[in-house]
């Protein structure tokens, strides 16, 4: 139709892309290796399902947003075959695309499927204009940029339909597999051939320049995902929600992340993947209570960081190609290893980066940095942004990794992690208490502890791993007592390790020493391979996270229940009674983050509650979607002074639920002592109350107290 013109708006259009394009990909090829391709299958699996079929855009609790994005992925992915037929009709006008055309009954199916999705992926437009500016949707970043790409989406389909309508109506047809396009092609039914062919072709050449005007706009802002998001989706981290990477501490000489070229080339990935949707935003507990932390904000930042680094790297196109060769290639140490300086140097040599322009990077974190310290101390781990990012982008590695290198190189931490890890390195408890006063809490219930049985001791079934809360904590230790009761009214074989246990190292590991963590984590593995553990029970979250899906890294494989797990299959099994237990008030259940969300356990203190006669009430933001009681990620042991606290947060939504007054259920030390301050700092001590669970269980049984 215009080939002249076509042939000019390509050369331009391909031309600035990939000059674009080259510095977009320029910081991939600085960053730190990382291994990304390994299990094909999975990650395939992984692709259809959460990108081509977008299984995490309907979720709670943003259904109505993510059903429209739905409709415009598909309508952009079944436009393609309508843009190749543009780009194709703008040399020849009688192009007919083969297998997908008006004379196949394929072709006839892909028409009628095309004109539906179009109009379907239009009202999806509507609904995120209305949300950005009408609405104007708080979690969304509101910038013209986002209102310019939907109406540049709104081009593509709509000159798609006019090229169809215009040639429909040159030829005299309505063809009932084009219900959109024959209504376009009725309107304009009594034009002259030539003004259609004259309407066909600026519709062609629109289309064209609509296009390429789109693709080149896209790398240069957020909706750079729709370039990157499949490939982010595709790579993702395939290791256990809730494992956290293990250092090379004996072979490496640098440790985390400090600069840009310190993060992997799927981190740099990940911030060009953000879409800045704000899900990360709508159940954060820091965004939610006022702390400096918003997961999308990072990854602003640090794109915006990359892009103005990558401009002052020079790097000419063909090293360029072999090093994007190179990237590809299965890095030789595994995913887990992380060593933030492993393969920086070999990949800065390849592109003539010099330690020079190294030094010139300034860090991400700090004084001349891109990120203040607060914003990366501000994190609770929850796993909230991961788990509602639908591009799977991975925040929380990256925190801890700047935390890491903040702790073991800079040495520069908050004064009350400082505590923490001098009382877990002398004593082995957060708390600071002697380690031979472990097993106080039970001088008087005629516990079995491993040491005294000696050879005995590897024929129990369970080993109870108290935790340092369940042994010191004097709220927890109620809890730890009533779970021994429960024990020995359902007659499990059982025992602990008294002052042989130590902490897991869960606050030590999030909180950036690692090498503390791995210290605890080695003891407490040899611990419990020498007595052949297989199968242990926790009541706290963080440890049951902590040896389940960490200590395997060091060599301890164990089938670990939470107390609440075992509870209920006790009682399913009929070997635990409980009888009917009545508060007189109503009961609520607050899911902890590492057990709901990290690991998936959910049903089980519902079920044991049920068990109870106990109807729960559920808060709106429950189960896998539950909000942070503020403790996590080492939180508990810092102080908490900007904005609103999160346990009064989480308090008040729970006092919603119960009309001021009621028990709110929990199944973490952390999350009932957060819970319990938070009923009292809102001044609802005489209204409500907090239990665990097990406490609960306790009082069904006979001669409770």
């Amino acid at each position: 139709m215009a080939p002249i013109p076509a042939i000019l708006l390509l050369l331009a259009g391909l031309g600035y892309f990939l000059w674009t394009m080259s510095f977009r990909i320029r910081p991939l090829l600085f960053a730190r290796h990382d291994n990304r391709i390994d299990h094909p299958e999975a990650r395939t699996l992984k692709l259809l399902e959460f990108g081509v079929g977008q299984g995490r855009m309907p979720s709670k609790p943003e259904k109505v947003a993510g059903t429209a994005h739905i409709a415009i992925f598909a309508a952009f992915i079944v436009a393609q075959l309508g843009t190749m037929t543009s780009f194709a009709l703008a040399f020849d006008a009688s192009f007919v695309m083969p297998l997908f055309n008006q004379g196949t009954h394929l072709g006839q199916g892909y028409l009628f499927a095309k004109d539906i999705v179009s109009s379907l992926g239009s009202v999806g437009v509507f609904v995120f204009l209305y949300y950005r500016v009408f609405q104007k949707k708080e979690r969304m970043t509101l910038t013209w940029e986002g209102t310019f790409i939907l109406f540049m989406i709104l081009g593509v389909l709509w000159s798609d339909l006019l090229i169809d309508g215009a040639l429909l109506a040159r030829a005299h047809e309505a063809p009932l597999y084009f219900p959109v396009a024959r209504l376009i092609a009725l309107g304009l039914a009594n034009l002259s051939p030539g003004v259609l062919t004259g309407i066909a072709t600026a519709g062609v050449l629109a289309h064209v320049a609509i296009v390429l005007v789109f693709l080149n706009f896209l790398p240069l802002g957020k909706h750079f995902h729709i370039i990157t998001g499949l490939p982010t989706v595709f790579f993702q981290r395939l290791t256990p929600q809730g494992q956290l990477s293990k250092l090379d501490l004996e072979n490496s000489e640098k440790f985390g992340t400090a600069k840009l070229n310190d993060l992997s080339w799927k981190e740099v990935l990940d911030t060009y993947s953000c879409t800045e949707c704000g899900r990360c935003q709508t159940y954060c507990p820091t965004y939610v209570t006022g702390k400096p932390l918003s997961h999308k904000e990072v990854n602003r930042a640090i794109r915006a960081h990359a892009t103005e680094v990558s401009k002052s790297m020079p790097l000419p196109l063909m090293e360029m190609l072999k090093q994007l060769n190179r990237k590809v290639e299965i890095s030789p140490a595994p995913a887990q290893a992380v060593d933030a300086s492993a393969g920086t140097g070999a990949i800065a040599q390849g592109m003539q980066l010099t330690q020079e322009m190294i030094d010139k990077l300034p860090p991400l974190v700090g004084e001349g940095g891109i990120l203040p310290d607060e914003t990366i101390w501000a994190c609770t781990t929850c796993g909230w942004c991961e788990q509602a990012c639908p591009v799977f982008i991975e925040q929380l590695p990256r925190i801890v990794d700047m935390r890491r290198n903040l702790v073991l190189m800079e040495s520069r931490f908050p004064d009350a992690a400082a505590r923490v890890f001098k009382n877990l390195e002398n004593q082995g408890n957060p708390w600071g208490m002697g380690s031979n006063r472990r097993a106080e809490w039970c001088a008087d219930l005629d516990v079995p502890v491993a040491a005294s049985l000696k050879e005995a001791a590897t024929g129990f079934e369970y080993l109870f791993f108290v935790g340092c809360a369940g042994s010191f904590d004097d709220r927890q230790k109620k809890v730890s007592r009533a779970l021994i009761k429960i024990l020995k009214a359902a007659n499990v074989s059982y025992c602990i390790l008294a002052e042989e246990e130590t902490c897991t190292g869960d606050a030590a590991r999030r909180l950036g020493n690692e090498y503390l963590f791995q210290a605890l984590a080695t003891q407490n593995v040899e611990t419990l391979n020498r007595y052949n553990v297989k199968k242990i029970i926790t009541q706290c979250p963080h440890c049951f996270n902590s040896i389940g899906k960490e200590y395997p890294q060091f060599g301890g494989e164990f089938t670990v229940l939470h107390h609440s797990e075992v509870i209920a299959q006790l009682v399913a099994d009929g070997k635990l009674k409980p009888g009917q237990v009545t508060l007189g008030e109503e009961v609520t259940y607050h899911d902890s983050c590492y057990l709901a969300r990290h690991n998936g356990v959910t049903e089980a203190p519902r079920a044991t509650l049920v068990s109870l006669g106990i109807k729960v009430k559920e808060m709106t933001r429950s189960k896998t979607e539950t909000f942070c009681c503020g403790a996590g990620g080492g939180r508990m042991w810092l102080e908490e002074k900007l904005g609103q606290r999160v346990n009064q947060n989480r308090v008040d939504e729970a006092a919603a639920t119960l009309d001021g007054k009621g028990t709110i259920a929990t199944s973490c030390p952390f999350c009932l002592t957060m819970i319990k301050d938070g009923i009292n700092e809102t001044g609802r001590g005489e209204q409500m109350n907090a239990k665990d669970i097990a406490e609960l269980v306790a009082m069904g049984l006979p001669d409770a107290k």
